[in-house]
């Protein structure tokens, strides 16, 4: 395989080192992870064969091989991977190197593959669409493609709203390529779209209305608010707030 990482691939192999808490390696908003994995289990067959693309240091994964047959997981950061191994074991489960943009370690057909924020860590919309096609690839007919993904069009509109309510811009991480959903319709046109997922309501209290409340310099990371607020997040979903989720997710059927 050949190893050539950009900056972002180079940041998250030097995190799984330089972060103490092995539980803040991935995200350090964990009830953000927590919406995010609620979807994916919902969703993902009793006993399934799963592939798990970017799997940093196995949090997730951890999770996944409870209620899978059998979890295929691996991340291009050989320091994941280690720490991966380190952290969790191998049980019904597989952590490798491998890279979304020329797998070659996978044992595919899979059941389902599960991508959770791996899109927006690569160079650019090109890189990001032949990551997604790949992974189809891997997927058996009728089996699932389970897709959480950061997108542009939430962050410009929690912008519209902050700037509404005297509130400066969010600014992605540098480290990030956020697409815009329509770039995107062609392809998800292609699948039965089964479930939908957006965190809207969840990023309208803490980006807009935590900072409104404790002023935006006091708002700059997950707290106490987020917990609070981690089951109306869950259960309270709005169709004018959709449009404000960063993240979308989907559960896609290849047909």
């Amino acid at each position: 395989m050949t190893n050539h990482k950009s900056e972002t691939d180079q940041f998250w192999n030097e995190r799984a080192v330089t972060e103490a808490d092995p539980a803040k390696v991935n995200i350090a908003d964990d009830v953000q992870r927590q919406l995010e994995t609620a979807f994916i289990l919902d969703h993902l067959p009793a006993g399934a064969r799963v592939l798990e693309v970017g799997a940093g240091n196995g949090h997730l994964t951890n999770i996944l091989r409870r209620h899978a047959g059998f979890v295929d997981a691996f991340d291009y950061a050989e320091n994941m991977v280690e720490q991966a191994k380190r952290l969790h074991g191998e049980t019904n489960n597989r952590f490798f190197h491998d890279s979304v943009l020329n797998p070659t370690a996978v044992q595919p057909p899979y059941d389902a593959v599960v991508c959770v924020r791996v899109l927006i860590n690569l160079r650019n919309l090109e890189e990001q669409q032949r990551a997604f096609d790949h992974m189809v690839s891997l997927v058996k007919p009728g089996g699932r493609l389970i897709l959480v993904e950061g997108f542009l069009d939430g962050f410009n509109r929690l912008n519209d709203v902050r700037q509404a309510a005297g509130i400066e811009p969010l600014k992605p991480a540098a480290i990030n390529f956020y697409s815009p959903l329509s770039a995107w319709t062609d392809r998800l046109g292609k699948f039965e779209v089964i479930a939908e997922f957006n965190s809207g309501t969840f990023d309208f209290l803490t980006r807009v209305v935590y900072p409104a409340l404790a002023g935006a310099e006091h708002a700059t990371g997950p707290s106490e608010f987020h917990q609070r607020i981690h089951q109306l997040a869950r259960t309270f979903d709005p169709a004018p707030l959709k449009p404000m989720g960063r993240l979308r997710g989907f559960i896609l059927v290849r047909r």
